[in-house]
């Protein structure tokens, strides 16, 4: 499936569904936006951004490049340091 690609990674999967790294530009502009506490973060995560992303990626998304658990938990994890940190995963 990703046969050249040894590590898995946000930009790469952002090549197969593009919509993800719009995702990121909303999580950073929440971030930049909103003087939040942690809970506060953690229910628009819930609310908001994890819907979205489940629709893009993992078994709830169309692509099937995308339908695994790793490509899941890699955009949760780059998306979620997005919206609490602002910065992108490495």
């Amino acid at each position: 499936m990703y046969a050249e690609q040894t590590e898995l990674t946000f930009k790469f999967l952002c090549t197969f569904e593009p919509r993800l790294a719009d995702l990121a530009d909303d999580c950073r502009r929440y971030w930049l936006s909103h003087e939040t506490d942690d809970r506060e973060t953690e229910r628009v995560w819930y609310l908001r951004f994890k819907p979205a992303m489940s629709r893009l990626v993992g078994f709830g998304c169309d692509t099937p490049e995308l339908m695994t658990s790793e490509a899941y938990d890699t955009a949760y994890q780059a998306l979620f340091k997005i919206l609490t940190t602002g910065r992108e995963a490495k």
